[in-house]
């Protein structure tokens, strides 16, 4: 195993590109001969819009097209190229991840212990990922959008760039990632944090506390060039499409209510009232105990550059876990950050083992009372949300594991404590 683990990263890079292109094809074969298919619908979404697009027109002619015109747009040769295009790009954002995890991994770690191999082994956590795997190979873009976050830690955090240049960088790559998708808005704010410095405790009075939050340099140029990207982006598609593009790209996802295809702890409840036009107490509840969280994470985590990486992962994951829409896709949005903090967890294999079965047994359960229910047309909704409920339960227990695991600098046990002391 070690060498095979050691081999030229390449070489990797070439054996998971090969395995996603496999799945890409076998996708049109196994697609056409089973009842459940290979492929994601978004992606036939994305085709449907993509063909408006090359006519000329408006992608939102696709019903339930919901996503940035950039995808449709970049979408295109799926007309008159080849129709598997798309997954083949989003294979590419794959690849490109790997090597922006890889980079960014080797500059945190410049002068320690193995600090290559380690980026190496990080980096393989995405390669051979079989989440990542079947997502972009069955045609989701999320790979995109978690390809630009990396890129985005990768400027704020290393010398790729120098001097102010890589905040303005940064904070460009950050505000396209939110254009694409809301929710990289959560990261703005330990983003922010970490470029400050801070004596803060449960002694400080708010005033203090305030004063201290007070922009710097560096914090001003992310933070501008963040929102003028993402305004730039977002006006030049409004001035396109006009409100039909802010509606169904953003403000629908606000008051979205999925049935269907739903892991959420909410499912049932928002099937049960989704004729219902009151305000949602239930839902608005939730979401302020989830920006809670995401608020103490931002403080426990943001404040220090080094153990960012973890506030994003963590935020990533409540993000998804609280939502009131989860489906697969949505794992992406951690699991790609996963590869940036995983050598920082001080976790025996088995114990790790224990924990990555834990989290899919309850998706396999789900998947399966699922497909009773759409292709069987058993009534087994309750059964459905009982799972999400135990999904739910599963997910804080899994993350509460790795918080308490984290240990920034371990480096897969091959940094020596002494070295963490000196730290």
């Amino acid at each position: 195993m070690k060498r095979v683990l050691n081999l030229p990263f390449h070489f990797h890079v070439t054996i998971a590109f090969l395995i996603r292109i496999i799945f890409v094809y076998y996708a049109t074969y196994h697609d056409q001969h089973y009842d459940v298919p290979y492929t994601d619908i978004d992606y036939r979404v994305f085709t449907d819009a993509a063909k408006h697009v090359y006519k000329g027109d408006s992608p939102y002619k696709r019903h339930t097209y919901r996503y940035s015109p950039i995808i449709a747009f970049l979408l295109t040769p799926n007309v008159f190229l080849n129709v598997n295009f798309g997954k083949i790009l989003f294979c590419v954002f794959d690849l490109l991840c790997s090597y922006a995890i890889k980079k960014l991994i080797e500059r945190q770690l410049v002068g320690k212990i193995n600090g290559s191999a380690i980026a190496t082994y990080c980096s393989l956590v995405w390669l051979y990922n079989p989440m990542s795997i079947a997502i972009s190979t069955r045609g989701n873009a999320d790979s995109m959008p978690c390809f630009i976050i990396i890129l985005s830690l990768l400027f704020l955090q290393t010398d790729v760039v120098v001097g102010y240049r890589k905040y303005i960088l940064s904070g460009i790559f950050l505000g396209l990632s939110i254009h694409l998708r809301l929710y990289p808005i959560a990261f703005t704010f330990p983003m922010y944090l970490s470029l400050g410095s801070y004596k803060i405790n449960r002694n400080t009075v708010i005033k203090d506390g305030i004063i201290q939050l007070i922009p710097n340099k560096k914090q001003i140029l992310l933070a501008f060039s963040c929102i003028i990207s993402f305004i730039a982006l977002t006006g030049a598609m409004y001035l396109l499409y006009g409100y039909e593009f802010l509606f169904e790209t953003y403000i629908y996802h606000l008051f979205r209510k999925d049935t269907r295809h739903n892991f959420s702890v909410l499912f049932y409840y928002s099937y049960l009232t989704g004729g219902q036009l009151s305000i949602d107490l239930v839902k608005t509840l939730t979401q302020i105990s989830e920006c809670v969280i995401l608020f103490v994470i931002s403080l426990a985590f943001g404040t220090d550059k080094q153990t960012l990486p973890f506030a994003l992962f963590c935020q990533s994951f409540v993000l998804v876990a609280y939502n009131s829409v989860m489906t697969s896709q949505y794992f992406i949005w951690f699991l790609s950050l996963l590869p940036l903090v995983v050598h920082d967890l001080r976790m025996k294999p088995k114990a790790a083992l224990f924990l990555a079965i834990l989290w899919v047994l309850p998706q396999a359960k789900w998947l399966y009372y699922a497909y009773l229910l759409e292709f069987k047309s058993q009534e087994i909704l309750f059964y459905i949300w009982t799972s999400g409920i135990f999904f739910f339960a599963e997910n804080i227990y899994v993350l509460s594991k790795l918080v308490k695991s984290y240990s920034p600098s371990y480096g897969f046990g091959q940094i020596s404590d002494s070295e963490i002391k000196n730290k």
